[in-house]
């Protein structure tokens, strides 16, 4: 599982995705960087996280983690709403 997080690029993802995540979140909402370690600690423990791959179509060819759900970034923003609440939210 390491490696396939590390494969994906998770820390430069969500690094990248910071400004987005922040410009999109509401007010008080916490948002922040989660490393590959922490990530799959997290996953091991059972812990309920919605895993959000943001990368292009042909980006995800090359394999996820699974369970996580494809969004491409160009349509993050749009979709929002319909992604489920109340739940710790991961962008990679």
């Amino acid at each position: 599982m390491r490696r396939q997080v590390s494969r994906l690029g998770v820390t430069l993802c969500v690094a990248c995705l910071a400004a987005f995540t922040l410009a999109t979140a509401p007010v008080g909402a916490q948002v922040e960087r989660l490393e590959v370690d922490a990530l799959k600690a997290q996953l091991d423990a059972g812990a309920e996280l919605l895993l959000i791959d943001v990368r292009e179509d042909h980006e995800v060819v090359s394999g996820s983690i699974p369970g996580a759900i494809h969004i491409p970034v160009g349509e993050l923003e749009a979709r929002m709403p319909a992604i489920r609440k109340g739940v710790r939210r991961v962008f990679f």
